[in-house]
């Protein structure tokens, strides 16, 4: 292995060869313990995890590649890690993995508007249950180093296993009933808010904003 600039000038040349055959080891284990941020489980802002029993619900890691600076055996190390894998616990049971941390929906794709309460993603997931559904998020980091600050990148063997940030998945179901015209009191099946509270229930956040502390439809 090719003794750095930054590193023959700071020891003598036997102490440098001596240094750069245990830098693999120790960037390795350094590597292990990195303070990695393992990123945040996001829904679409303007749903805020609100979805429908049966219908997809669209997800997605907010994760960055970071660089961090460590100092190893006496020198200068430039630690790089990029997120590789996203296991997904979806609260209801079940578990996915994708290699694609998503992000959020565009309002229209190839010239149709987007359901974004019913689009299929990669990271989207289907509830065949209503509740609220808490979603752990598991990332996998790779990683790469290079010491002197210019030098090449060098692959550091295995990967790194990070918590994200979690998040709640609020899941609702859909009624439909025929009516013989429009609301008149709200108290009436369809005229009491954008969703039915059921005994318990809570307001999704995205209509919290209509309903009193009570629960009660503010109305429009």
């Amino acid at each position: 292995m090719e003794v750095p600039e930054a590193v023959a000038e700071e020891v003598d040349e036997e102490e440098a060869v001596d240094i750069m055959a245990l830098l693999p080891g120790a960037v390795q284990e350094a590597f292990a313990t990195l303070p990695i941020a393992g990123g945040e489980v996001q829904f679409e802002p303007d749903l805020l995890g609100f979805g429908y029993k049966d219908r997809h619900t669209h997800m997605f890691a907010e994760v960055d590649t970071q660089t961090l600076n460590e100092t190893l055996l006496g020198i200068p190390v430039e630690i790089r890690v990029q997120p590789q894998t996203f296991s997904w616990n979806y609260g209801d049971g079940t578990h996915g993995v994708t290699y694609d941390p998503g992000e959020a929906m565009p309002d229209n794709w190839a010239g149709e508007t987007v359901v974004k309460t019913n689009q299929e993603t990669p990271t989207s997931h289907v509830y065949t249950d209503t509740g609220r559904f808490p979603v752990a998020l598991t990332t996998t980091f790779v990683g790469e180093y290079r010491v002197g600050g210019g030098g090449p990148w060098i692959v550091i063997p295995g990967s790194v296993d990070v918590q994200a940030s979690p998040g709640e998945a609020d899941i609702w179901r859909v009624a439909a009933r025929n009516v013989s015209g429009s609301c008149r009191d709200a108290s009436h099946w369809g005229c009491n808010g954008p969703v039915t509270l059921e005994p318990g229930d809570t307001p999704p956040k995205i209509f919290a904003d209509q309903y009193d502390a009570n629960g009660n439809w503010l109305g429009n």
